[in-house]
């Protein structure tokens, strides 16, 4: 456990100068994103355990806005895919930092933003909102996997009952085997900073979301910040890693 959680940090620092500030700004906005869209559209755009129980609901006729669930599940999808496409077609190599997808993922936020400001948020089509739920769900497919691959926390934007989980793990391990307590230490620090910035991030997207504008700004102004944390950064010229 031990050497993998100092492997997965090692990782974070290749990909960002502050990598406990990139975590929390990546669940952050995370948080922020599903709030709103869970409010405005009836679905999540990352938490995709619940689309899934949306579906199997919208299958007993209890869920209407089913396919804007599907759409969710699809997008975050494909834009996991994405992210992994772009990492693998840059000829620089697999320890660049992760310039391009977070910029891909800040256009993506932008058309998300200017097509629901064209609809009027979707209040009153289910269409409308299938259409905004997939275009917001794509950038946060990206983030996901983004945060998956640097920091191993396959639950920051996606499933917080596993970030529990790892979390225990971590404070359970730091209590019961002295000899692993650093990466044990480094392991619920990151659990308890997921979760906290998740629900920062869930009052926000809440607070704002009788006013889209403000949801929008904060997420373009979140991305934003991700990207000036990869900005100059360079891979070490001679480690190894599994993506």
């Amino acid at each position: 456990m031990s050497n993998n959680a100092e492997d997965r940090w090692r990782v974070g620092e290749y990909d960002f100068h502050v990598p406990f500030l990139a975590l929390a700004l990546a669940t952050g906005l995370a948080g922020v994103v599903d709030a709103f869209s869970f409010l405005k559209y009836k679905v999540f755009v990352g938490i995709q355990t619940g689309n899934v129980a949306f579906v199997g609901m919208g299958a007993a006729d209890h869920f209407p806005p089913w396919p804007a669930a599907v759409a969710s599940l699809v997008a975050f999808g494909l834009g996991g895919l994405l992210g992994a496409g772009i990492r693998r077609l840059r000829p620089a190599g697999p320890l660049t930092p992760p310039g391009m997808e977070l910029l891909a993922m800040l256009a993506l936020l932008v058309l998300w933003g200017l097509v629901d400001r064209s609809l009027d948020s979707g209040r009153d089509s289910l269409t409308e909102r299938t259409i905004l739920t997939a275009l917001l769900a794509f950038p946060v497919g990206i983030l996901g996997g983004l945060i998956v691959r640097t920091f191993g926390v396959q639950t920051a934007t996606s499933y917080q009952t596993g970030t529990v989980l790892r979390t225990t793990k971590g404070i359970a391990d730091w209590v019961f085997e002295p000899e692993g307590r650093s990466a044990a230490g480094r392991l619920a620090a990151t659990g308890l900073l997921c979760l906290v910035s998740y629900a920062i991030g869930g009052f926000v997207g809440a607070a704002t979301e009788t006013r889209p504008i403000w949801t929008m700004i904060v997420t373009w102004a979140l991305a934003v910040v991700l990207i000036a944390l990869t900005w100059g950064k360079r891979p070490p010229a001679t480690a190894t890693r599994r993506r």
